[in-house]
């Protein structure tokens, strides 16, 4: 049974920290980030991520006992584990999130004007916050059976989010993009394309693509703009279809989120905003949720409006 704790307790963040992100960066900065938050006039109450989807069951024995305030320490995939804590337990209302950017991409705290560690601190030691949505994604787990995952940053299946899950942990040690971008060369000598089932809002555009990607936000794969000008407080996702691009296409198109988006202008490429998204591929396929492993297809993907009160500041 999880011990409960006295209201000043809980209304102060507890700070969820991965010591492996950044490829293992973070560990050694632990006293620094200790340090930023007393002298921002805060306690240091953290807890350490050890192993994947720890953020998860840690956000969510912190809600039991009845904290209301959760900071993801890490990157990305840090902030999806807390996040995902948050919502799986319907604690969106109560509960609030922030981070402080610490791995490879850091793209959801950049996409919030945090990027930088003591803008971030300044954030939550400030209180402000903002509602951003959060999309819902029902797909398959390991075992073949239903799941519910949420992503803050994007979902995505196919080749190009395939270069996230093949990406060596050793391998970020080298920066924000440069890990991606190298995994892109890498994965060029397989195939690029397959058959997918996708509705848009019930509209039927099946066909053979590169990859299919819905966003809440502008960026993914550290500093890449995918989506440029998607927004995650308007309540609509992004949705790129992208087509079954050969080997000098993908490299434009890499080209184009590396000078902030001007691959949507590819003839190959098509965006579209959505609330509903149902993809399916008669390929195993896996679904990528903001650079971690998200269950497989088929999935349906929705919007949720304003789903999280996030610690940072305004638009």
């Amino acid at each position: 049974m999880t011990e409960s704790i006295s209201p000043e307790v809980a209304a102060r963040p507890l700070f969820i920290l991965n010591p492996n992100s950044g490829g293992g960066r973070t560990r050694n900065r632990v006293g620094t980030i200790i340090d930023a938050i007393e002298r921002a006039g805060m306690a240091a109450d953290m807890v350490f991520t050890t192993h994947r989807g720890h953020g998860i069951e840690l956000a969510e024995e912190a809600i039991d006992a009845g904290r209301e305030f959760l900071v993801a320490c890490g990157g990305d995939g840090t902030v999806f584990e807390v996040a995902n804590g948050i919502l799986g337990k319907g604690a969106g209302e109560r509960v609030r999130i922030a981070t402080i950017g610490l791995g490879t991409g850091k793209d959801v705290a950049k996409g919030l004007g945090i990027g930088r560690g003591n803008l971030a601190i300044k954030a939550i030691a400030g209180g402000e916050e903002r509602r951003i949505d959060a999309g819902k994604v029902t797909a398959r787990g390991e075992d073949g059976e239903e799941q519910v995952r949420y992503f803050l940053l994007e979902a995505s299946a196919g080749w190009v989010p395939e270069i996230s899950q093949s990406t060596p942990r050793w391998l970020k040690r080298l920066g924000d993009t440069a890990p991606y971008v190298i995994m892109t060369g890498v994965k060029m000598v397989g195939p690029m394309g397959r058959q997918f089932t996708l509705a848009i809002d019930g509209i039927q555009y099946d066909g053979r693509y590169n990859s299919v990607s819905v966003h809440n936000m502008e960026l993914w794969g550290g500093d890449l703009v995918a989506a440029p000008g998607a927004a995650p407080d308007d309540g609509i996702l992004d949705v790129i279809r992208w087509g079954d691009l050969g080997r000098r296409a993908v490299l434009k198109a890499v080209e184009g989120q590396r000078k902030g988006g001007t691959h949507v202008d590819m003839e190959a490429i098509d965006r579209h905003p959505a609330k509903l998204v149902e993809l399916s591929s008669p390929k195993r396929t896996r679904l990528d949720l903001d650079g971690e492993l998200g269950g497989y297809l088929p999935a349906k993907i929705e919007i949720l409006p304003g789903a999280l009160r996030f610690v940072a500041p305004p638009a």
